[in-house]
């Protein structure tokens, strides 16, 4: 499950170059996107090598000097190369601004179509909600997580397992905002009670899809203890079905790879958190917890980039 996530440096990419905006690393272009982003110089440009960034490096137009400016040329751009097929998740276009910057914290150097992050690798943020409950069976106690399919309609991973909770952080939403948001949205969960989840951290990795993209990804995880009084319910057509399941089942769907890769993630995490997995009986434990939380800074990255 890790190796499907956490996959960009299984294999050398001398070719990738950094996105750059105001002398800052904020993304990275996979060298066969690097043509079409120089097809389009009304919003970027691509730079030969220098001494400090040997590997060339991808920017945007400097004549776009304010947010909105970017803003608005990039989606023009965005909506072009849609319309002439020549990225095709743009085709499942999601109307979402995901922002451009060094940190989660940092002001935004611009945004970017949802759809085509993927071309510039920018840094993306989610937020996820681990939901269990306890139930009280034949031989005691146990715990089972509560599991949602992806509809089929869905533009990433149709089909595939997920939180019952999750969604990315766009533009102007917080991190708790979002997951309460999500929860009512695509499970029927009450404010109220979305609300008392717990903030338990994150998980981070750098995951590469053949067709869409570089995804250097942070996403803040939530814990929620569920009452057995409550079942979800199908609110926005993301999700088709729940389950509830033992963990011992949760893990069989995850070695059988039906999960969305960072979702099966998320899991590990709690079940390390949890103590059911641990250094007595998982090999290579401490390798496992470096790269659920790798360092994915963009400044990090192109340091390893250029040390291959």
């Amino acid at each position: 499950a890790l190796n499907r996530c956490d996959n960009f440096f299984s294999k050398p990419h001398s070719k990738c170059r950094p996105f750059i905006v105001d002398e800052d690393i904020v993304g990275f272009v996979r060298h066969d996107f690097v043509p079409l982003l120089a097809k389009y110089s009304s919003a970027f440009a691509v730079q030969a090598e220098t001494d400090q960034f040997p590997l060339g490096f991808v920017t945007l137009n400097p004549a776009l000097s304010t947010v909105e400016e970017r803003n608005a040329c990039i989606r023009q751009v965005c909506e072009q190369i849609r319309d002439n097929d020549e990225h095709l998740p743009l085709k499942a276009w999601r109307n979402e601004l995901y922002m451009a910057s060094t940190a989660y914290s940092a002001a935004p150097a611009f945004g970017i179509e949802r759809s085509g992050a993927g071309l510039i690798g920018i840094k993306q943020y989610g937020a996820h909600m681990n939901g269990y409950v306890w139930m009280e069976t034949e031989s005691g106690r146990e715990m089972r997580m509560w599991i949602a399919r992806r509809a089929t309609t869905k533009p990433c991973f149709p089909g595939q397992l997920d939180q019952i909770v999750a969604g990315g952080i766009g533009n102007g939403l917080g991190v708790r905002e979002t997951m309460v948001k999500e929860a009512e949205e695509e499970a029927g969960m009450p404010a109220s009670l979305a609300e008392t989840a717990v903030a338990v951290g994150c998980i981070s990795y750098f995951f590469e899809h053949p067709v869409r993209g570089l995804f250097p990804e942070t996403e803040f995880v939530f814990d929620i203890e569920l009452p057995a009084s409550f079942t979800p319910k199908i609110i926005d057509g993301e999700v088709s079905e729940f389950f509830c399941w033992p963990l011992q089942e949760v893990c069989r769907h995850i070695c059988s790879g039906e999960f969305k890769p960072n979702c099966a993630v998320v899991i590990l995490d709690f079940m390390v958190r949890h103590g059911f997995i641990n250094a007595d009986n998982f090999d290579d434990f401490d390798s496992m917890l470096a790269r659920l939380h790798r360092n994915v800074a963009p400044s990090v990255i192109y340091k390893e980039l250029i040390s291959q």
